[in-house]
């Protein structure tokens, strides 16, 4: 609504051609507009005391400028230059007594910082509600929360649930949401556990809810694959899609993403060439299915990258990857963990490929990133100030080709690996119903 000119006793003048009708109901144009809330409009000042006095304008004008009030103080409180934006959380729009985190899903930046409790309080009304993905998935991107944001939500959950029945569904559903969460973390052997606990208790069930039977199995062979049993996760792996095929078919994309899990226990045992046929046959599926932009896609073509780097076939590599990482910067943004893996590992390529520019260009990037989400104690932080200082103090005139990283790696025992084959994706993020996404 334009401001229109004031004609000295109350109300204001409207300039406007298209003017709305006198809200006092006499159905005249109203012309002049309550200098109060600036949003009814009156033919008359006597229209306009009358519906103030009687018509119960006066409550209705207290009541919207309080609103704009809150507004304008809110705006205001959050562009302050003597407050820490970076550090408001999204949801309580305050600091509190420990800064807020970032989310880790496709919201960008400082919309992505929330408490724990604030996010847990929301996923929490909106359970009530019978929403209870909100516990997974940011409302607002409807992408999947990661990091320490995930871990402290599915601990918050499995604390309202603990204490419940061990037999009841939304024990076990909580349960599982933790053990993926721990799992995420390199929690492996807590997430075993968990793991093993809930088949148990399904063992003691005269008729257990067959999905979480199956999600069991799926996140324990998770946790013994990344614990390196191999042997033992491809069988719990085979048991799962036996089921998978037989009760959602062979191209659902829970299916689907036990087949990629199958494919990884291959490459995890040095036998890249059946995983990469693997890798390529799902992803011919996925084409089909899901289509070639789809995230389980990219997953499926980042683990062909990454199959291909072990081979040495680094220029195939870079393609893939360049690929991934425009995808999911356009539709996870550009600091997303998915992304910024993505990131390093073509930072490893890059520098294969003696590309050094870009590589340390995109490295120092990374680890700006990292800093920033992370901290500078951080595991992943520090691999990618390892890779930076890797690449400026490299000799090429000693190393052979495709071994540049490889060679200098010898001499980091104990502080993980710099290689693009220790961030292959290797599982998939639990829901509770079995029809999981893979994840990184």
């Amino acid at each position: 609504m334009c401001m229109g000119e004031t004609d000295g006793k109350g109300a204001s003048t409207s300039t406007r051609d298209d003017v709305a009708r006198c809200a006092n109901g006499c159905g005249k144009p109203g012309t002049k507009r309550c200098k109060g809330c600036k949003a009814a409009f009156y033919c008359s000042v006597a229209c306009h005391k009358t519906h103030w006095k009687t018509g119960g304008h006066r409550a209705a004008c207290r009541k919207t400028r309080a609103q704009v009030e809150a507004v304008r103080v809110t705006a205001e409180m959050v562009r302050s230059p003597t407050r820490d934006t970076s550090s408001v959380c999204i949801i309580c729009l305050d600091v509190g007594d420990a800064p807020p985190i970032q989310s880790g899903c496709g919201c960008r930046g400082d919309a992505g910082l929330a408490h724990v409790d604030c996010r847990a309080e929301a996923c929490a009304h909106r359970a009530r509600g019978g929403i209870r993905d909100g516990w997974l998935s940011c409302g607002t991107c409807h992408q999947l929360y990661t990091g320490r944001m995930k871990l402290g939500l599915a601990e918050t959950l499995w604390s309202i649930h603990q204490d419940g029945d061990e037999q009841s569904q939304e024990r076990q559903w909580a349960a599982g949401v933790l053990a993926a969460a721990l799992n995420d973390q390199g929690r492996c052997a807590e997430s075993e556990a968990i793991c093993r606990e809930v088949r148990a208790v399904h063992r003691r069930m005269e008729q257990p809810d067959h999905r979480h039977v199956l999600s069991a199995a799926r996140l324990l062979a998770n946790a013994l694959h990344d614990q390196g049993k191999h042997a033992e996760a491809e069988g719990l792996y085979r048991e799962v899609l036996g089921a998978q095929r037989q009760e959602l078919g062979r191209n659902d994309p829970a299916t689907l993403g036990t087949v990629m899990n199958l494919a990884n226990v291959a490459y995890a045992q040095g036998k890249l060439d059946e995983a990469l046929a693997q890798y390529e046959d799902l992803r011919a599926i996925q084409e089909r299915v899901l289509g070639a932009d789809h995230l389980d896609t990219m997953t499926t073509t980042f683990n062909i990258s990454a199959t291909l780097s072990a081979q040495g076939k680094f220029g195939e590599a870079e393609m893939l990857l360049r690929k991934v990482l425009e995808l999911q910067q356009r539709v996870l943004g550009k600091e997303h963990p998915a992304a910024l893996t993505t990131t390093y590992c073509l930072c490893i390529v890059l520098f294969e490929l003696s590309k050094d520019r870009e590589a340390e260009i995109r490295c120092r990037d990374l680890l700006s990133a990292q800093q920033r989400l992370h901290g500078p104690d951080h595991p992943l932080t520090e691999n990618a100030s390892w890779l930076l200082d890797g690449m400026r103090t490299f000799d090429n005139e000693h190393t052979q080709p495709g071994s540049k990283l490889r060679d200098k790696h010898q001499s980091r025992e104990g502080k993980g690996s710099v290689e693009i084959e220790s961030s292959i994706c290797s599982t998939t993020n639990y829901d509770g119903n079995d029809a999981a996404v893979p994840r990184r």
